[in-house]
C-alpha cells in the first residue's frame, strides 16, 4: 500500500501549512479501471472496505487514453501508424473508454465552521462522483468545459482518510471517425473538442478525450466562500507606451456563497498594493450575493500593452511592456478570514472599429490601433497532457515571432488559465472561439456527414448546456488581459438563439470588455470581395503571390507548409518510412501524418540525397514562405490590410503541415522567417517590385533612419552597395526605393538590407536569396565547403553566448544550429537562440544568444553540445 499512503501524507502536510483557501492538487495517487470490469456502483467502489485488485496507475489531470499510454496498454499514437493500432471509440461502444477513477485523501481536523469543497476543472464528459459510500452530484455532469464545485464537508470521514471515485463516460453520440472534418460531424452534438473525431492536420483520437482531463482539487474556506472575483479595468482616452498616465480605473465584484446553515456577516476587503478598499455582506444559509465595489482610480498606472509596442529604436527585447497587477480579496468576520482571493490583473482598455476603406476589422489597445501578426492554436497537446511548463515555452515562441495575437480555434476548446497566465506575461492577444466549427455545425453540405445540413445547424444538443458552460468558462477567463475577443465559432455562428443571448445578455452581464464576433469570416471582420469562404488558401505558395495577389482584408486563416527537421522526422515514424516524396507523392505514413506537398520548391533546389537533404531543403523553402507571407501583408498594412493569422502557428502532434515548431517544441525554418518579417522595426524587400521599404508598428516615430542595401554574389564578393536615411511615423510603412541601382546581377545572388540608427546601431538587418532564372536554385549545390570556428562563452546571467566566425572564403549558407545531448545525440528542447538559419560571407562572424532556462531543472548543461551545420560543409560540433 505505499504507493496510497505516500500523496495522504504529502496532503497532510500541505494543508497544514497552507493559508485557508489555498488550493490543494489532487494530482497524484489516482488509479483506474475500466467500468465493465468493476461489477459494483459508485457507493461501494468510494467506500472504505471497497478493494482495488488490477486497478492501473490513472493520468490525472489526463484522459483514459494517457492513463492507458502511462501503463504501456497501447502504443504511442503520435508514432508511426500506431494510432491504427487502438481501438476506437467508435466501434467498440462507449462502454470500452468508460473509466472508473479512484483516490484517497486525508485532511486534517476541521475547525468549527471549516468547509471543504472538491472542485474539478474539467471532465470529459459525463460524470458522476462519489465519496465515501455517497453520491456527490445530485445531477449527473456533463460537458468538457464546466467546472463543478461541490461542497463535501457533510460526506468527509471523521478518521481523516476519504475514498473519492468518479465515473466517467465519453460524449455520446461519440462520432464515426470516417475521414471527414470531425469524422460524421454528430462530435459536435456534445459541448466537447471536435477535432478527437479526425481533421486534415490530424487521425481521430480514440477515446476522444475522455477523462479528468483538467485539475481537481480540495479547498478549505470558512462558512463564506469568495467565488469569480472580477477586475474590470477601464482606461479612457488614447495612450502611449512608458509615457506618465493620466490615470485609470477598475470596478472589483465579486460573489459570496455562504455553505453555512447560519446568515454570515463580514466585510469584503480588497487590497492592492498599501490600498485597501471594504465592503460590508450579509448572506443567509445556503444563499449567495455579489458585491461591488464603487470604481476605483489608479494614478500614473502601468498600462498592460500587446508584445512589440514599446517605442522604436530600441532593441527587440525591450518592447514589450505586459505589466500586471495583483488585487487581493479577503472576507473578515470579526478577527477570523474565511476566504481569500488573489487576482492578477492588466490595465487595458479594447476597443475597435470597421475600416470601410479597408474592408476590415481594426483592433485597438489603449486606443493605439494594432497591425493583427498572429495565428492560429488547437492545443497545447492532442492528448490533453498539459503543463505549465509547457504553455510557457510555447507562448514564448509566439512572442519570440514577434507575433500580437494567438486565434484559439472553435474545433478545439476554451484554453486553461495557465495558456493566459504565459499569454499575459508575455503580451499575446487571445482571440477565443466557442466550441463550433462550419465542418460539423453546417455551413456546408458534406457527404461525410450523417445527419442534414439543416439538422446540423442546430447543434449542440444540449443549448442550456452550451450557455452555462459559455458563462462558466467567461467567468474563468474573464481577468486576464490577454483575453482579447470572443468569437461564436470557426467559419460559422452558434445556433441564433443561443448566439443572440450571448450577444445581448450572457457578455454584457459577465463581462462588457471585449469584442464578440458571431463567426471568424464575419462580415464585420472582413469584406469578402473575391469569394471563397473569407480565410486560406492553405497551401505552398509562390513567394511573390503574397505581394501581388489580394487576400482577404482581414485574414483569420492564411497558412501553409511546415515539415520538421530530420531529428523530428526520426521521432515520428520508422526509418524504412523515411523516403522523402517523389514529385509531391509521398508514402502512407507521411499521408498518415497529415503530409501536404512543397510543389516544386524544394526539387527546384537540387536532387534529392535522403532524409536529411529534403529536411534540409524543406527550411529553406519554408522560412522564404512564411517571410513572405508576413512581409506581403506589411506591405499592406492599412492599406489593403488590417491583419492576418496564420493557419496554424503549431500542431499538438506529429503532424507534417502548418506549424513554426513541431510538437516536441523544436523550431523550423518558418519560425525563423515569419520573425524576420514580422519584426515591429522593419526593413523588407518587397518581392513584386524590388522596392526596399521600413516598417514601424511601434507607437513612437521612428527618426534618422539609416538604410543600406548591399548586393552580394553566391561567394560573398560584393557587387553594390547603397543607403538611405529617413524617417518614418508611428505605426506606418513607408517605400524607400529600389534595391537595383544598376542591373540585376545573374544567376544566384543575395540581397542585404540593414536598418540603424542615429547612432549607427543596428536595429534590424534582412538576407534574401534571389535568382534571375528558375535553374539558378541549382548554385548553392554547387558551394564549396564552408570553414567555420565557433566558441561558446556564458555571461553573468546565465546566457549561453555562441560565436560562429566564417574563416573560410566560401559562403557559409544557412546555417542551422542546433543543442543535443552529448551522448545520445538527442535534440535538447526547448531551446530559444537570437536568430538561426543565417549566412555568414567570407571573413564574417556573429554573437547569437542561447538561452536554455525553460528547460528540465534536472538537465547538465555541461552533458550538451552545440552544433552548427552550413548548407555546405561538415557541421562543426562544441561541447557547452
Amino acid at each position: 500500500m505505499p504507493k496510497i499512503l505516500t500523496p495522504i501524507l504529502i496532503l497532510i502536510t500541505a494543508i497544514a501549512s497552507f493559508a485557508q483557501s489555498q488550493e490543494i492538487l489532487l494530482d497524484e495517487g489516482w488509479k483506474a479501471k475500466r467500468a465493465s470490469e468493476v461489477p459494483v456502483d459508485g457507493t461501494l467502489v468510494s467506500s472504505p472496505e471497497f478493494e482495488l485488485y488490477d486497478w492501473m496507475e490513472a493520468r490525472v489531470p489526463g484522459t483514459v487514453l494517457t492513463t492507458l499510454l502511462h501503463n504501456k496498454k497501447v502504443p504511442d499514437p503520435f508514432f508511426g501508424l500506431n494510432n491504427e493500432l487502438i481501438p476506437d471509440i467508435y466501434e467498440t461502444g462507449a462502454e470500452y473508454y468508460t473509466f472508473w477513477f479512484r483516490n484517497r485523501f486525508s485532511l486534517p481536523e476541521l475547525k468549527q465552521g471549516e468547509q471543504v469543497w472538491l472542485k474539478f476543472r474539467g471532465i470529459n464528459y459525463s460524470a458522476n462522483m462519489f465519496l465515501n459510500g455517497k453520491r456527490i452530484n445530485s445531477d449527473t455532469h456533463k460537458g468538457m468545459f464546466l467546472r463543478e464545485k461541490y461542497l463535501i464537508t457533510p460526506m468527509l470521514e471523521e478518521s481523516g482518510t476519504n475514498n473519492l471515485a468518479v465515473l466517467v463516460e465519453p460524449p455520446d453520440p461519440v462520432g464515426n471517425a470516417n475521414g471527414g472534418q470531425g469524422g460524421d460531424g454528430t462530435i459536435a452534438r456534445s459541448i466537447t473538442q471536435q477535432f478527437t473525431a479526425g481533421w486534415d492536420w490530424i487521425c481521430p483520437i480514440r477515446d476522444r478525450n475522455t477523462g479528468i482531463w483538467d485539475q481537481v482539487s480540495l479547498e478549505i474556506t470558512g462558512p463564506v466562500d469568495i467565488r469569480d472575483p472580477f477586475v474590470k479595468p477601464r482606461v479612457p482616452g488614447k495612450r502611449v507606451p512608458e509615457k506618465k498616465q493620466n490615470p485609470a480605473f477598475i470596478t472589483v465584484s465579486a460573489e459570496l456563497f455562504n455553505a453555512s446553515e447560519l446568515n454570515q456577516e463580514g466585510i469584503l476587503v480588497a487590497t492592492l498594493g498599501e490600498n485597501t478598499w471594504s465592503l460590508p455582506a450579509s448572506i443567509k444559509a445556503g444563499e449567495s450575493v455579489t458585491l461591488e465595489f464603487a470604481e476605483i482610480a489608479i494614478k500614473n498606472p502601468k498600462l498592460w500593452w500587446p508584445n512589440g509596442m514599446g517605442e522604436a529604436n530600441r532593441s527587440e527585447a525591450e518592447l514589450g511592456e505586459a505589466n500586471l497587477y495583483k488585487l487581493k480579496l479577503n472576507f473578515k468576520q470579526n478577527d477570523l478570514i474565511s476566504d481569500s482571493e488573489s487576482v492578477n490583473f492588466g490595465l487595458r482598455q479594447s476597443s475597435n472599429y470597421f475600416d470601410e476603406k479597408v474592408g476590415g476589422r481594426v483592433f485597438l489597445i489603449n486606443g493605439q490601433k494594432i497591425f493583427i501578426k498572429g495565428g492560429n492554436w488547437i492545443a497545447s497537446d492532442a492528448l490533453l497532457r498539459l503543463t505549465p511548463e509547457r504553455y510557457e515555452a510555447e507562448v514564448r515562441m509566439h512572442s519570440e515571432m514577434n507575433m500580437n495575437m494567438i486565434r484559439i480555434w472553435g474545433g478545439s476548446m476554451p484554453e486553461r488559465p495557465e495558456f493566459y497566465e504565459a499569454c499575459d506575461k508575455y503580451g499575446l492577444l487571445v482571440w477565443q472561439d466557442f466550441w463550433v466549427s462550419g465542418d460539423c455545425n453546417g455551413r456546408w453540405l458534406d457527404p461525410r456527414k450523417k445527419e442534414s445540413q439543416a439538422r446540423r445547424q442546430e447543434y449542440p444538443d444540449d443549448h442550456s448546456l452550451f450557455i452555462s458552460s459559455a458563462i462558466d468558462q467567461i467567468k474563468m477567463l474573464r481577468n486576464h488581459p490577454s483575453l482579447y475577443m470572443w468569437c461564436g465559432g470557426n467559419e460559422f455562428p452558434p445556433p441564433p438563439d443561443i448566439n443572440e443571448k450571448l450577444e445581448k445578455e450572457i457578455f454584457p452581464k459577465y463581462d462588457g470588455t471585449r469584442y464578440y464576433v458571431n463567426e471568424s469570416t464575419s462580415d464585420s471582420i472582413l469584406r469578402n470581395t473575391i469569394g471563397g469562404n473569407g480565410d486560406g488558401p492553405y497551401g505552398i505558395q509562390d513567394p511573390k503571390r503574397f505581394f501581388v495577389t489580394q487576400s482577404y482584408p482581414f485574414n483569420p486563416e492564411l497558412g501553409s507548409v511546415g515539415l520538421p527537421n530530420v531529428e523530428t522526422m526520426r521521432k515520428m515514424m520508422d526509418e524504412k518510412d523515411l523516403q522523402p516524396p517523389v514529385r509531391d507523392r509521398a508514402n502512407h505514413v507521411w499521408r498518415y501524418h497529415k503530409y501536404i506537398g512543397y510543389g516544386k520548391y524544394i526539387e527546384q533546389l537540387g536532387e534529392i540525397s535522403g532524409i536529411e537533404d529534403f529536411c534540409k531543403k524543406a527550411q529553406l523553402v519554408n522560412y522564404e514562405q512564411y517571410r513572405a507571407l508576413q512581409e506581403g501583408f506589411n506591405a499592406g498594412m492599412w492599406d489593403k490590410y488590417t491583419g492576418m493569422l496564420v493557419w496554424k502557428n503549431q500542431n499538438p502532434w506529429t503532424s507534417l503541415r502548418g506549424q513554426f515548431y513541431d510538437v516536441f517544441l523544436e523550431q523550423n525554418g518558418c519560425f525563423y522567417g515569419f520573425r524576420h518579417g514580422a519584426k515591429p522595426l522593419h526593413t523588407q524587400l518587397n518581392l513584386n517590385d524590388s522596392s526596399i521599404c521600413v516598417l514601424n508598428q511601434t507607437y513612437f516615430d521612428a527618426n534618422d533612419l539609416l538604410i543600406e542595401s548591399e548586393l552580394i554574389d553566391i561567394h560573398g564578393s560584393s557587387i553594390e552597395k547603397s543607403s538611405s536615411k529617413a524617417s518614418v511615423g508611428a505605426n506606418s510603412y513607408r517605400v524607400i526605393r529600389k534595391l537595383f541601382g544598376n542591373e540585376k546581377p545573374n544567376g544566384f545572388y543575395f540581397a542585404r538590407l540593414r536598418l540603424k540608427n542615429s547612432k549607427g546601431e543596428l536595429l534590424d538587418e534582412n538576407l534574401y536569396w534571389l535568382t534571375s532564372k528558375e535553374t539558378d536554385w541549382l548554385e548553392p549545390e554547387r558551394l564549396n565547403p564552408a570553414d567555420l570556428e565557433v566558441a561558446v562563452t556564458k555571461n553573468e546571467n546565465g546566457l549561453i553566448n555562441a560565436t560562429i566566425e566564417n574563416t573560410g572564403r566560401e559562403t557559409a549558407f544557412f546555417l542551422r544550429m542546433k543543442i543535443s545531448d552529448k551522448k545520445s545525440g538527442e535534440l535538447v528542447l526547448p531551446v530559444f537562440m537570437d536568430d538561426n538559419y543565417f549566412t555568414l560571407f567570407p571573413g564574417e562572424k556573429r554573437k547569437i544568444g542561447i538561452d536554455l532556462s525553460l528547460l528540465q531543472s534536472d538537465t547538465m548543461i555541461s552533458e550538451m553540445q552545440l552544433e552548427v551545420a552550413p548548407w555546405n560543409g561538415r557541421p562543426v560540433t562544441v561541447g557547452l
